[in-house]
């Protein structure tokens, strides 16, 4: 029978339900609609009645949209080229763009969910700003019902900025398989721009590793993770990935004696990370890889209190590693859905990007 029509009863929906992205809220909405009240707020107690008495076609899709709306963390990253046309975004890109064969997946685990498209992005009245979005479904035959089906989101926008000059993309993703699809399609972006003459000719501008020196991709990484925006004010650096550079012939400053050279990289927890000895003192901050800083900030406004952090990195810790941003927990202090927590999260993304390209200018070799 098709997955489909397939309602889950018995040990089935005790797997389904089992799923972590389903909280007990979502079962207490459930049980309510049907007049059924419990004084637990345990899962532990409300999941059982779920399963004794069965659940309806309707209350599936339910608990499958509270799966599929809490999915991991969004992730950014930009890359830039430059605009060489009266022609709008729009009209460059066509409704019928080539989504074709973006997944080569001969196991049929990875599918494309819907029909991307690009459109005007926003409110649909700038014809220079075009967003189309992915959903990637991802089956897993191992897993337990309800664990086995997973769905990704994603987007590639493009914007034109200064006047028209600058056509800046930025993906963002919630998995690695989102991430492989978005760059098939930036690829495919560029090919079409430049083969149209759309663009001036030459390579996407992204941020590297390798575009800076030690010493500057130190000062890049802090002053973009100490950004104060709109409702988003920097507080503290939490956490720091760094190695030492063992390429450098130079011997190493008696700060770092006690490093090892079977030490790949070092991870440290604490406070006001952003002022260690490492990060302030020139001769150290030359010998210093910083790959990853984790920073917590206050959300201040009349519509957004709480606080988050934000990780900003290069995960792949080598020379052509590409920046990536990603809001790692967010609190508010009103209770909203999930959907507005993750427009939030993007939203401050977006803060950080606006300074990016500037510092990335600033601090490059």
């Amino acid at each position: 029978m098709s997955d489909s029509f397939f309602i889950p009863t018995g040990d089935y929906l005790r797997q389904f339900i089992g799923n972590s992205m389903i909280k007990a809220p979502d079962i207490q909405a459930i049980l309510k609609s049907r007049g059924t009240f419990s004084s637990s707020t345990d899962k532990v107690v409300l999941g059982p009645l779920l399963v004794k008495t069965g659940i309806s076609p309707e209350e599936f899709e339910l608990l499958k949209e509270a799966i599929q709306s809490k999915e991991d963390n969004p992730k950014i990253r930009t890359r830039n080229l430059k605009w060489n046309s009266d022609e709008t975004l729009l009209s460059a890109l066509p409704f019928d763009f080539d989504f074709s064969n973006l997944i080569n997946d001969p196991f049929g685990v990875i599918s494309i969910d819907n029909v991307p498209s690009f459109s005007a992005a926003g409110d649909g009245k700038d014809p220079n700003h075009i967003i189309a979005e992915v959903t990637l479904k991802r089956t897993d035959k191992t897993k337990n019902f309800g664990d086995d089906v997973s769905f990704h989101n994603g987007s590639i926008e493009l914007k034109l900025t200064n006047n028209n000059v600058d056509l800046r993309l930025t993906m963002k993703h919630t998995s690695k398989e989102t991430a492989n699809v978005l760059n098939k399609i930036s690829t495919r972006v560029h090919k079409h721009l430049s083969e149209h003459n759309y663009i001036v000719d030459q390579p996407l501008q992204q941020i590297l590793f390798g575009d800076f020196t030690n010493e500057a991709r130190i000062g890049f990484l802090l002053e973009l993770a100490r950004t104060n925006e709109m409702y988003l004010y920097y507080k503290d650096m939490k956490k720091v990935t760094f190695s030492p550079d063992d390429d450098l012939k130079d011997s190493r400053p008696k700060e770092m004696e006690w490093f090892e050279e079977k030490v790949k990289n070092l991870m440290f927890k604490g406070q006001g990370l952003d002022t260690s000895l490492f990060f302030i003192k020139q001769e150290l901050k030359n010998h210093i890889k910083l790959y990853s800083v984790t920073s917590s900030y206050e959300l201040n406004d009349d519509e957004h209190q709480g606080t988050c952090t934000v990780t900003i990195c290069f995960p792949e810790q080598e020379e052509n590693s590409e920046l990536m941003m990603e809001v790692d927990n967010i609190n508010i202090h009103r209770k909203m859905p999930a959907e507005q927590k993750s427009k939030i999260k993007l939203d401050i993304l977006k803060f950080l990007e606006s300074h990016k390209l500037k510092l990335h200018e600033k601090h490059k070799s």
